[in-house]
């Protein structure tokens, strides 16, 4: 009768702790944004911002007919 309950009881705390540890995941407007603050270097075109940076990495946003953040790529 012990053992079940061990069981349960451990998985339960192994469930808690997965849920507990995650990072929440930043939205593509967040991430658009903060590329953006930290920019060395940026291109502009219609719907499209190519940002460079010092330590050569790259990021591409584009933005849909509505002005809204589409997708957002990064290279490194």
């Amino acid at each position: 009768m012990k053992n079940p309950i061990q069981k349960i009881l451990l998985i339960l705390l192994f469930s808690i702790s997965l849920t507990a540890c995650r990072n929440e995941a930043e939205t593509a407007d967040e991430k658009a944004e903060d590329l953006i603050e930290n920019a060395d270097e940026m291109k502009v075109k219609e719907d499209k911002i190519k940002i460079e940076n010092e330590d050569g990495s790259e990021a591409k946003i584009k933005y849909d007919e509505n002005g809204d953040v589409e997708k957002v790529k990064t290279d490194n």
